[in-house]
């Protein structure tokens, strides 16, 4: 499995934000599909084959969306459930999708907007978004009239590396970039760069309670970006594809399917 940047708990007893947290497994679905991820009310999004489906936090289907110009290569950003992105790299694309999945405004087509290339998209603050431009290596902020508002430096120029960042997020006034074959970059929220997190291997970001949680040789640590410090957390994963988690709960996808474990405080 390819290292990913994780929350993630299982069945255990851990020490998280000051609590003592255990998590046990709620129940398991049996599906093939590419992706899962947890919304902040516990709903679960699967994507397969051009195809999204939200499953309330029971495991029951509540709405489903389907597009098969978006392909497998697509990325889903939930930070807002009220307003869930659909970005198709290869089509340049977003589909704005509302809480159940319908289509909400006009696709947002970046080639017709006289962008180049596009590779990564993510939600910011007051209903804007961020932009990875890999041709001119630079962060885009547009706001909530797809106008720029800002831009960042040529980050290649900048940092002396050829990039191939696969992943890119807002969180807490900050921006994450990370480049599996150098790191996790961090910038401001105005696109100026900050510091580098020296965690190679990370492809998909998932930032909580200020620490970062990633997988190295099979063992899950974290990283706290108060102390820099990393954490060892003694758990078995078994054979995991991909992991999403909010604060109360966990997705594994696996070959046979996805698990929900459920935390108990």
């Amino acid at each position: 499995m390819k290292l990913a940047l994780l929350s993630f708990f299982v069945s255990i007893t851990v020490t998280l934000v000051g609590q003592t947290t255990q998590w046990k497994l709620a129940f398991s679905l049996p599906m093939k599909i590419n992706q899962a991820k947890l919304d902040q009310l516990n709903n679960i999004y699967t994507i397969h084959k051009g195809e999204v489906l939200k499953l309330d936090s029971y495991g029951k289907e509540l709405n489903r969306y389907s597009n098969k110009l978006i392909g497998d290569d697509v990325h889903i950003d939930i930070t807002n459930p009220m307003k869930v992105l659909l970005y198709s790299p290869d089509q340049m694309q977003i589909f704005t999708l509302d809480s159940r999945l319908g289509e909400m405004n006009e696709t947002i087509n970046f080639f017709r907007d006289g962008y180049e290339q596009i590779s990564l998209v993510a939600t910011s603050h007051s209903n804007g978004m961020w932009l990875y431009d890999p041709i001119n290596f630079v962060l885009i902020r547009l706001d909530d009239k797809l106008n720029e508002d800002r831009k960042s430096l040529n980050i290649a120029q900048l940092l002396r590396l050829q990039l191939y960042p696969t992943d890119v997020i807002e969180v807490n006034d900050k921006v994450y970039l990370t480049d599996p074959a150098h790191g996790v970059f961090v910038f401001d929220i105005f696109g100026n760069y900050v510091k580098k997190v020296p965690i190679k291997g990370i492809e998909h970001l998932v930032i909580n309670d200020g620490r970062m949680f990633f997988f190295e040789d099979q063992t899950l640590k974290t990283f706290r970006f108060v102390d820099s410090s990393i954490q060892e957390v003694p758990v078995d994963l078994g054979s995991v594809d991909f992991v999403w988690v909010n604060r109360n709960r966990i997705v594994s996808l696996n070959p046979k399917g996805i698990n929900i474990y459920q935390a108990i405080r």
